[in-house]
């Protein structure tokens, strides 16, 4: 079970012609969580934590070292002699045929959105360890700066014309300031790791599932998972991102003596939280898309699936659906058009 956003509710109001019960429960409207609120959301799941369990952690390795067997010698060349598998790169490998790239790393392209997301990441981590931002456009682009492979963002955003980097700025300031608001700093006890890099060998060191995740707290499981795993976004939600998470639970249990016993994205522009417990319905899942979209980065299975719609369809077809049975006959059953998802996922 996927946990709702979650946020602090109020109940609901009689109306607006309650003599100002309705302004007093517009009063009491849904705020983001905040403060222990939000650490305590993260840490209680309301499901029990998984058990270190060595045996399912070596099915799931079995699963997919079995279904890389056949993965050609070269399979992993133009990555450098080894198939890295990222959550990006399965998102894309994964999608319909109009939007699917079996891409291999280099220049990205910039755009503002991508830029806001990379400043709060770096504002993100400033906040949860120092717990104060001075000017978050400057703060945001020094922290860039320390990153060798940041560069050419950095200095994108500089050649940004005036007007956009203003919009640039605002965005920035807001969803940083949002955060100072509702994060504190975490305690040493959380163990807070920014920026944490995960990584997993498989098929004889010839494929690498690899992420970095932006805020992971817990200490190493021992005889139940310990750990959870946050992932700021500073766009709208997207359907890719509960992928995402699952994928990196799918790393840490692979490397680790447990999953972690939640997963979560923090969408800064809003104050939405989106918790999920880790299962090992949730892991099973996760290794089956990992090895369908490393299959396809490997380019084993690359054939199209006809019909289907993916996440970053802009529009769904425009073909007017009746009821089945409807009144005119014009439709029946067989006429309806059926839009198929790949691989269990919805636009």
């Amino acid at each position: 079970m996927t946990d709702a956003p979650r946020g602090e509710r109020a109940g609901r109001g009689r109306g607006p012609r309650d003599d100002g019960a309705g302004a007093r429960d517009r009063s009491r409207a849904w705020r983001p969580l905040a403060g222990a609120a939000l650490l305590e959301r993260i840490r209680v799941t309301g499901r029990p934590r998984p058990a270190t369990d060595p045996a399912f952690t070596a099915d799931l390795r079995a699963l997919l070292e079995s279904g890389l067997a056949d993965l050609s010698a070269d399979a992993g060349s133009a990555d450098g002699g080894r198939l890295v598998v990222t959550k990006d790169r399965l998102t894309r490998a994964l999608s319909c045929p109009v939007h699917r790239t079996v891409d291999r790393f280099g220049a990205r392209d910039f755009t503002l959105p991508l830029a806001c997301g990379a400043l709060v990441d770096v504002l993100f981590r400033q906040i949860v360890t120092v717990g104060t931002v001075g000017d978050p456009m400057v703060d945001g682009l020094d922290g860039l700066g320390m990153d060798e492979h940041q560069a050419p963002l950095v200095a994108w955003i500089a050649g940004l014309a005036p007007a956009e980097f203003a919009e640039l700025r605002a965005e920035v300031d807001r969803q940083a300031h949002g955060l100072a608001e509702r994060w504190p700093v975490l305690d040493a006890s959380w163990l807070p790791r920014t920026q944490e890099s995960l990584r997993a060998l498989l098929a004889g060191g010839r494929v690498e599932l690899t992420a970095r995740v932006d805020l992971a707290v817990g200490r190493r499981a021992e005889g139940e998972a310990s750990v959870a795993i946050v992932e700021v976004k500073s766009g709208a939600r997207r359907p890719e991102h509960r992928d995402d998470l699952r994928f990196y639970a799918l790393v840490e249990a692979l490397r680790s003596p447990a999953p972690p016993f939640a997963v979560a994205s923090y969408y800064s522009r809003t104050g939405e939280l989106d918790v999920e417990p880790v299962t090992h319905e949730l892991l099973a899942e996760a290794s089956r898309r990992c090895l369908a979209g490393a299959l396809v980065l490997a380019s084993v299975t690359s054939d199209p699936d006809d019909g289907a719609w993916c996440s970053a369809c802009a529009t769904m077809p425009r073909r007017a659906v009746g009821p089945v049975g409807a009144s005119d006959g014009a439709h029946g059953a067989e006429d309806l058009p059926v839009v198929v998802f790949p691989h269990g996922r919805a636009a």
